[in-house]
């Protein structure tokens, strides 16, 4: 498990290392330069550089003091420079011991005041390593620090953030236009935030954690935003036993799919079956010759035009008892009557079944109807546009924010198909941080609902079911695009790849 926090969070989190669990600040600066200088090092071997000529930024902030104590570690083994912007005065005192340190050792380093001093700078150097703000830095730079992003821009060499690169808010990913473009980030103790949404997967680069030598708990205490690792499949899925029936499984009801949209049910009921459910049961009018054999076919009455007609509420009420969770939506079409119908069940059944609800059965959920903790939602930003009625850019570039405050306010789990996307109950929330462009393809949204469905039915509770299913879904199209690439990525090969995730 990977363990996210807001800049307050992480304020809060060295806060309690120096003063509940005493461990000096300074102590922390010093892990913090050293485990950066030995990713460093690794960076350096495995790019094959050698005796790479090396330019540290600092500020006069802490982060500044970490880059002042890497050089440290660094100028034995390189040839560094420091250049160096703020004010002597208002440094933290292990800042400004290492600032001591560097000049008493020799280490050569320029303080630069103004744009005529900057422009005089030759940075004809192999690697540029940002240390001029971190974790508590912002979009909104001005100044001499700007100018030196302006300048740094145009320098293609490798380039390193230590926390978070400058010019980049770690709170909400937003970036100033000129943000340092780093090709690693080494960020202290765990991942921020701001590294991870918005511009932030833009200028990060890959984002490697440095160890501090403080107690992992304190981060795991405080973090209430989370992404997952592989191991993690293993771990929360229920282990099945030797006695056992496809009754311990789970029995899944998926109610989708029309006439003209057979194709988007198949999908969903497949993906559930071969995601683990004991029994798939597709409620529909219409049946797509690709749906397994596995899955049981439950016939409905239709409209006219081939949707699922309201009339369905007395046959499904049967079936919807027998279920362990219920999935709606996929290929439903906008039909208005199999949209009440919708609105019946998931009034009906909202505080007795677990639901999961998609595609075309969000025309259903009103920003006024408040649902329970038993129901996932998986809307794209732009069906979240049309249930809380707010521009689909807003949503966007407050994606995570968004759904965290809509979970909260409607009650239920959300699961914002966005990069990243976000799955939230309003309190906690996992990115899911794998997946791939190719993932952008008709049907794939249906196949997450599947496998979204048999987690529920699984017994797993709704919003850890939704964020790992998020999470396979992802690793499956991951898969297949380091095979096969990700032009041919269909929703049938997500399918197809699940055994290999499982």
């Amino acid at each position: 498990m990977k363990y996210i926090l807001t800049p307050e969070e992480m304020r809060k989190a060295d806060a309690e290392a120096i003063e509940k669990y005493r461990i000096p600040s300074e102590i922390l600066m010093e892990n913090a330069a050293r485990s950066s200088a030995i990713y460093i090092e690794q960076i350096f071997e495995e790019r094959n550089l050698i005796a790479p000529k090396i330019a540290v930024f600092c500020g006069s902030g802490n982060n500044g003091g970490d880059g002042f104590a890497l050089v440290r570690h660094l100028f034995n083994k390189f040839e560094v420079k420091i250049f160096w912007i703020g004010d002597e005065s208002k440094m933290s005192p292990e800042t400004r011991m290492n600032f001591e340190s560097v000049k008493a050792i020799g280490v050569p380093i320029e303080k630069i005041e103004t744009l005529e001093q900057l422009e005089k700078i030759n940075l004809n150097y192999d690697v540029l390593i940002d240390a001029m703000i971190g974790v508590g830095g912002s979009e909104n730079i001005r100044g001499i620090a700007l100018d030196i992003l302006k300048k740094l821009k145009e320098v293609q060499s490798l380039k390193i953030a230590i926390d978070s690169p400058t010019g980049l808010n770690t709170l909400n990913g937003f970036a100033n236009p000129y943000c340092f473009e780093a090709d690693y980030t080494i960020t202290m103790y765990t991942y921020k935030l701001g590294l991870l949404i918005n511009e932030g997967q833009n200028y990060s680069g890959q984002i490697l954690v440095a160890e501090l030598g403080s107690p992992k708990f304190i981060v795991e205490q405080i973090s209430k935003i989370f992404a997952y690792c592989e191991m993690d499949i293993q771990r929360i899925i229920p282990k099945r036993k030797r006695i056992s029936s496809k009754f311990d499984y789970g029995r899944v009801l998926i109610i989708a799919g029309s006439e003209r949209y057979p194709g988007a049910a198949a999908l969903a009921a497949n993906a559930s079956i071969k995601s683990g459910a004991g029994l798939t049961v597709l409620a529909s009018t219409t049946f797509h010759p690709a749906v397994l054999p596995e899955v049981i076919r439950f016939p409905l009455p239709s409209t006219t035009d081939g949707s699922i007609s309201i009339r369905s509420i007395e046959i499904l009420r049967d079936e919807i008892e027998r279920a362990d969770s219920v999935a709606i939506g996929p290929g439903l079409s906008d039909n208005l009557e199999t949209i009440q119908l919708v609105e019946q069940i998931v009034e009906e059944y909202k505080n007795k079944k677990r639901i999961v609800i998609d595609a075309d059965a969000l025309k259903a959920i009103e920003p006024s109807k408040k649902m329970t903790k038993k129901v996932v939602i998986t809307p794209h930003c732009g069906e979240l546009s049309r249930i809380i009625e707010m521009p689909r850019r807003e949503i966007e570039q407050n994606s995570f924010f968004v759904a965290k405050e809509w979970a909260e306010k409607l009650n239920c789990i959300i699961h914002l198909k966005f990069v990243p996307s976000v799955t939230t109950d309003g309190e906690f929330s996992y990115l899911t941080l794998n997946g791939n462009p190719g993932m952008a393809t008709g049907g794939s949204g249906d196949v997450l609902t599947g496998i979204i469905a048999t987690m529920l039915a699984r017994g797993i509770e709704p919003l850890q079911a939704a964020s790992i299913s998020a999470f396979i879904h992802s690793l499956a199209g991951d898969k297949y695009s380091s095979r096969y690439g990700m032009e041919t990525l269909t929703a049938s090969s997500l399918i197809d790849i699940l055994p290999e995730i499982l």
